[in-house]
């Protein structure tokens, strides 16, 4: 831990094929989402697949849940429309 209480660790991930620096090991779906759409639209609704995670392993990510990333977890966020 640094002086400021955060871990000095960073995690590349990749979301839709672009590879993300993150400095913390659980992402929640919101941050998945911001970082394949920035400039979210609003009332979309976005599917959040995943695989390589440390826990769980693969899977879906809905709103309201995280998981624990490792190095070189994978996200495939897609819009599905609006809500």
């Amino acid at each position: 831990m640094n002086e400021h209480g955060k871990h000095d660790k960073t995690y590349r991930i990749e979301v839709n094929g672009v590879s993300e620096t993150v400095n913390h090991d659980v992402l929640t779906y919101e941050e998945v989402v911001s970082l394949a759409f920035p400039q979210p639209v609003a009332n979309a609704i976005y599917s959040v697949m995943f695989e390589k995670a440390k826990d769980p392993k693969d899977g879906d990510l809905v709103a309201g849940q995280s998981i624990t990333v490792k190095e070189g977890t994978e996200f495939d966020v897609d819009d599905t429309g609006r809500s």
